[in-house]
């Protein structure tokens, strides 16, 4: 909010609460103008069903529910005037899910471009940008595979959603930067402590290992202009007050950096 300093947010809906994909649309467009009352920007749209529905599953019925949620989540961001929706191209496996599917590397990579190519026109019809996230997937696991699979859709409205932290167990943000380039079109920052090397690693930024004046340069150099959004996994271990000031004082110490 306003009050800590904060310009922007991203929302993320699920298929319940005060955020539902399932919630009329004139809902979405009182949540607007809320925002716009508030003076904060709806900057993008993130959702937690991607793991839930995997872009790439092997069972038809799944990968159309997630090409249905990312067909929502494109009506939504037109709607709340969102620049962007966080896109999770499917996962090969979920490390810390010892229930998920495994899907072979190369029918995912297949299905993914399948799933892209039949969204990214609704993307661009709606001037909204799919923004295909680095997670913890285990796929498009380089930098060079990532900025291949993107030009391989060959749409403008398909980009990347970069998270710093996410790339920290098996590689360094800013070198994905510099090689990216101007295909990021929004930016997680967290941080991420390689000594745990779990899930349980991330944590705020300039709590972890992310070099962040590399990274900040490495933004600046590639062109990138626009929110830094702050991601975390709660619970966290304040209050969501405290939470939200320390936040805000180790965004403005990175922002500072450049």
């Amino acid at each position: 909010t306003r009050k800590y300093g904060f310009d922007g947010i991203e929302i993320c809906p699920d298929e319940g609460g005060e955020t539902s994909l399932n919630q009329p649309l004139s809902r979405w467009k009182e949540i607007a103008s809320a925002a716009e009352a508030s003076g904060i920007e709806i900057r993008s749209l993130a959702c937690g069903l991607w793991w839930k529905y995997n872009l790439v599953s092997p069972e038809e019925k799944i990968r159309t529910k997630a090409k249905d949620v990312a067909k929502k989540l494109i009506e939504i961001a037109q709607i709340v005037g969102a620049k962007s929706v966080l896109v999770i191209p499917g996962y090969v496996n979920v490390p810390w899910d010892p229930q998920a599917e495994i899907v072979p590397y190369d029918v995912a990579m297949e299905r993914a471009k399948e799933a892209l190519l039949e969204l990214a026109p609704l993307a661009q019809s709606a001037r909204v940008i799919l923004g295909i996230e680095n997670v913890w997937n285990k796929f498009l696991l380089s930098p060079l595979e990532f900025r291949d699979f993107v030009d391989g859709i060959n749409n403008p409205y398909v980009k990347v959603h970069f998270d710093t932290g996410n790339v920290l167990i098996c590689g360094y943000p800013e070198q994905w930067i510099a090689i990216l380039k101007e295909r990021i079109t929004t930016v997680h920052v967290k941080d991420f402590k390689v000594a745990v090397g779990t899930i349980d690693g991330f944590c705020l930024p300039l709590e972890g290992d992310v070099n962040w004046p590399q990274v900040m340069r490495a933004l600046k150099s590639v062109g990138y202009d626009d929110y830094l959004i702050a991601e975390f996994i709660p619970p966290y271990r304040h209050s969501w007050e405290t939470l939200l000031v320390n936040l805000s004082s180790n965004l403005d110490c990175i922002m500072k950096m450049v």
